[in-house]
């Protein structure tokens, strides 16, 4: 009797398969078809494993399901998959890459320095009360401070938070006068006294322009006593508080509103196609703000964190690392962990010029290099990696500058690794990184770092800039010191993968970045620095995308546009792979979607697949004078 049934049974089954193969449709509710295919277009997968400048298969179509991607393939054959309600997008010969992950970026940061998140999150004084001033050299920027100050304090109501960002420029033309010696005119004015001054009864979070960091008056130092305890003798005198401060602090008790601010800085990066990001939360509401967006499916964005000394001022103990280690890896397909934030030392092997030290003598302007290291042997720092390495966690999104530092990471990656009994293949598993490559590697270290199963995030932005990096070594060490500066060249040739960063509110230059990194040229000193590490394009493309994702260990969901892999990319105007190098930074990205949903979609290609505009270009509020994106 059973036999008769499952043979029954049998033949239905084959009875329903060849009705459909005779094209009778199924009921729609046992079909799962894709929610978009993008036809028509030049689809670059970037599937190629190798260090070559081979991109790997390219196709014209591509659907997506559920968030992946599941197929790619010829127009015949994608189009063959759309169902009744499938967003078909005819690309009409338009380019399409995987989109970007930022190694060592930080929307924490730029969410309380560019205007455009901030703005639209609170376009009104109601909240808080801030200002952008205009793009002027720094004397000028300062004279307007105190009459910009008097007009919010006439304004502000009694213990609003006070606010007021200088402005570097949008090529960073002002970034030499903000980096003057003490701080130039506005490192050395803005004091706590003053600030005192002039807002006795409101707490003031008064930037330096780069980073989260501010000073504060002594309203703000009350204000930061209530929610930590780490508050020292020099930033009771100074008032220069940290990078946590702003959204642990200014947004105290208000962690939606610091979600919401948060998500709309990662759409502006999305707009320039940046759809992930390395970096410590530096604040723990910073941290507590993804995680509610993660809960409440609105992140626009993949991040993966790290510890780090201003969330875990005492956190560095053995016991903690090891439990932390069991984590590496671990979170959701949006926030996920992936390592702490080590202690590099910024400390150089060479010596000055003798021109730079009769010129600058003890004071030096910022970010000038150093031979003193904070990470060598015996030092708190070189405890930090030791026990980083020893307890089996990674060392990740860590600021560098110079090589000596770097060879002192790789010494303490060594001895705590012995301690812990860990075998080489166990070690680079680990994939330790260094990011900035501010000096380092000098070509002698190349061998040992790939031998660590090591990879460097790379900062072309340091290669353009005159304040810091290549410029500022040139300066200080001698110009043939420069090819330590971002070297891809050379470690893309011994096998070694890179990473891509900005580091610096000016998501709208990335494509400038790119051609940086392949021609190496300074724009204001007119000089090539490092000529022998100039790159072809693909190679930043795969720091871009493939070696991204390895970098925040998901190389096998993300960075390439593979069936199965996280549906992550980006639609261009024109071909990144053809073009001119000269006209590389006029791209302009028209869609950035992430795991299958537009998170940026211009107004012409919305009105092409009859869609509606995504993103920061449907903002309604004004950009600040001064702060308008500057691509190129």
């Amino acid at each position: 009797m059973k036999k008769i049934l499952l043979v029954v049974i049998w033949c239905a089954v084959l009875n329903t398969a060849a009705g459909w193969a005779q094209g009778v449709n199924p009921p729609a509710r046992l079909v799962n078809y894709p929610q978009m295919v993008l036809y028509n277009g030049k689809i670059v997968t970037m599937d190629d494993t190798t260090f070559t400048s081979n991109v790997g298969t390219i196709v014209q179509a591509m659907a997506i399901r559920d968030g992946k991607i599941l197929e790619t393939g010829t127009n015949a054959a994608i189009r063959a998959l759309a169902g009744p309600q499938t967003q078909l997008i005819d690309l009409k010969g338009r380019e399409v890459l995987p989109s970007f992950y930022m190694t060592h970026e930080h929307p924490v940061d730029w969410m309380w320095t560019e205007p455009r998140a901030f703005m639209h999150v609170f376009p009104n004084d109601n909240e808080i009360l801030s200002r952008w001033l205009p793009n002027l050299p720094a004397k000028d920027q300062f004279a307007l401070f105190e009459p910009t100050m008097k007009e919010l304090v006439a304004k502000a109501k009694p213990g609003q938070w006070i606010r007021v960002v200088p402005n570097w420029g949008m090529d960073e033309e002002r970034a030499e006068d903000f980096n003057q010696p003490g701080g130039g005119i506005w490192g050395t004015s803005i004091t706590k006294e003053y600030l005192d001054t002039l807002a006795p009864n409101n707490p003031t979070c008064i930037s330096n322009g780069f980073t989260s960091a501010c000073w504060g008056n002594s309203k703000t130092l009350e204000e930061y006593r209530t929610v930590h305890s780490d508050l020292d003798d020099r930033m009771i005198r100074s008032g220069r508080l940290g990078r946590k401060s702003p959204s642990d602090m200014v947004l105290r008790g208000k962690v939606p509103q610091l979600a919401a601010l948060l998500k709309a800085e990662m759409e502006l990066w999305a707009r320039y196609g940046v759809t992930g990001y390395g970096s410590a939360p530096y604040a723990y509401t910073n941290l507590q703000a993804m995680n509610l967006l993660d809960e409440k499916g609105e992140m626009p964005a993949r991040v993966g964190w790290t510890w780090h000394e201003p969330i875990a001022p005492k956190g560095w103990d053995l016991d903690t690392l090891r439990h932390l280690s069991g984590q590496l890896g671990q979170g959701s397909d949006y926030l996920w962990f992936i390592g702490a934030f080590g202690a590099a030392g910024t400390c150089f092997s060479v010596s000055n010029r003798a021109e730079w030290d009769e010129k600058w003598g003890d004071k030096p302007p910022g970010y000038s290099v150093t031979q003193e290291c904070s990470n060598g042997p015996g030092t708190p720092g070189w405890e930090r990696n030791v026990a980083i390495a020893q307890s089996g966690l990674r060392i990740a999104t860590m600021h560098s500058d110079g090589d000596k530092g770097i060879d002192y990471e790789m010494d303490a990656i060594e001895e705590g690794s012995k301690r812990a009994g860990m075998t080489l293949e166990e070690i680079r598993a680990k994939r330790h990184t260094f990011d900035h490559s501010a000096g380092a590697p000098r070509p002698q270290q190349i061998p040992r770092i790939k031998n660590l199963g090591m990879m460097v995030s790379q900062l072309n932005t340091i290669l353009w800039e005159t304040h810091r990096g290549a410029a500022r070594i040139a300066d200080q060490l001698g110009l043939e010191y420069t090819n330590w500066v971002v070297p891809r060249k050379s470690l893309t040739d011994a096998g070694v993968m890179t990473s891509f960063e900005i580091d610096r509110p000016l998501p709208f230059k990335l494509f400038f970045f790119v051609t940086k990194g392949m021609n190496r040229y300074n724009d204001r000193r007119q000089q090539v620095f490092g000529p022998g590490e100039r790159t072809d394009r693909v190679t930043q493309l795969k720091a871009l995308t493939r070696w991204g994702a390895y970098y925040l260990l998901r190389e096998n969901q993300l960075g390439s546009l593979e069936p199965g892999k996280l549906a992550d990319f980006i639609v261009l105007d024109r071909d990144f792979l053809t073009i001119p190098e000269a006209d590389i930074p006029k791209i302009d990205v028209l869609m950035t979607v992430v795991g299958g949903k537009p998170v940026h979609l211009s107004a012409a290609l919305a009105r092409e697949a009859g869609m509606q505009p995504v993103g920061p270009d449907s903002w309604p509020e004004p950009i600040p004078s001064g702060w308008e994106p500057k691509p190129y």
